[in-house]
């Protein structure tokens, strides 16, 4: 019978010849694939969220374990962006080298260092001599190690400084000029120097001005704008500058250089680890250069164990201002207040 009889026929209309597959629309393959694509997923998720984690031992990677953070607190010596470029690397240090992530935290002010420790708002803290001595007398901070200087002593010295062009020789010489400190409980910007100049015969009446500035780099840079006439700073800024604008009149006693402090919220087991990652570096080794060369200047020869008597001086010489320190020179004890 010819096909063409039912060609036109409505209920085989588009229809393929018998034997040949019909392909599926788009449209119809959405249809069927979306909702099995639903389903392989929630199937997926649920399986994982009923996997428990592995335990951290049998991961792998430094990252396997979260370790236990540690504050560390410095006091303001520079401005915040040389803070952090100088005592950044020694957290990292301490992180790679002991079970502890150290997380820097740099005070405001040297007091609010100090009450940070106190309190817990820090762990450790790298303080000055001075501010060590406040910590250890209100609530038994314990001096852990302390830096080397270039010449392998454990000491520093506060130092007068003046333009190269001034014709200041002495500390003699500073009366009726201005002078720069810095901080107010700054052990070599405030503290030692004050009493340098008293007993040069130069009390804080004899000066045509004194300000405190915040850090010792502002101090060295008012010197060399003219803005200040003479400046006290640690010797590690001296040292900076000498013989680039500033040179150094007269220097402090060797003084112990300031302490890495434990305060109470520091775990005993973190003391011993920090210790023992600080005291074992070589500074002399070529790998111990390489590694202490980003570090703050006066933390770049190595450490050794430090003591609290050390620094008991410093708290006799801050108690001894009122009268120590020369007529009109404090109101009061500017080492005490909050």
């Amino acid at each position: 019978m010819p096909t063409r009889r039912f060609a036109n026929h409505p209920d085989l209309r588009g229809a393929k010849p018998p034997g040949r597959p019909t392909s599926a629309r788009p449209g119809d393959r959405a249809s069927i694939l979306l909702p099995a694509a639903i389903f392989l997923f929630l199937f997926l998720f649920l399986f994982l969220a009923a996997v428990p984690p592995l335990p951290a031992a049998a991961q792998d990677g430094p990252a396997a374990e979260k370790k236990k953070t540690i504050t560390f607190g410095v006091i303001p010596r520079f401005n915040p962006h040389v803070m952090y470029e100088y005592y950044q690397p020694l957290m990292d240090y301490l992180t790679r080298k002991t079970p502890y992530d150290f997380r820097l935290r740099v005070g405001h002010t040297y007091m609010e260092t100090i009450e940070n420790l106190e309190k817990g708002g820090t762990d450790v803290a790298y303080l000055g001599g001075t501010t060590f001595a406040l910590a250890r007398h209100r609530f038994r901070a314990r001096a852990l190690v302390k830096p080397l200087n270039p010449e392998g002593k454990s000491t520093y010295r506060s130092c007068i400084i003046v333009r190269e062009d001034s014709p200041i020789k002495t500390l003699e010489d500073l009366k009726g000029k201005s002078l720069a400190f810095g901080a107010k409980r700054s052990t070599t910007g405030s503290l030692i120097p004050s009493y340098l100049i008293v007993e040069a015969g130069v009390t804080m009446n004899f000066l045509k001005e004194l300000k405190h500035l915040s850090h010792h780099e502002d101090v060295a840079r008012a010197v060399l704008k003219g803005t200040c006439d003479a400046g006290a700073v640690k010797d590690v800024v001296a040292w900076k500058y000498n013989g680039k604008g500033l040179r150094v009149i007269a220097a402090s006693e060797e003084l112990p250089n300031a302490p890495i402090a434990a305060g109470p919220s520091l775990p005993k087991e973190a003391e011993e680890a920090l210790v023992r990652a600080l005291l074992t570096i070589d500074a002399e080794s070529p790998e111990g250069r390489a590694l202490l060369a980003d570090w703050s200047p006066e933390l770049r020869h190595g450490f050794v164990p430090a003591r609290d008597e050390d620094y008991t001086f410093l708290y006799r010489k801050i108690m001894s201002i009122p009268t120590g320190c020369g007529k009109g020179c404090h109101a009061s004890n500017p080492f005490l207040g909050r």
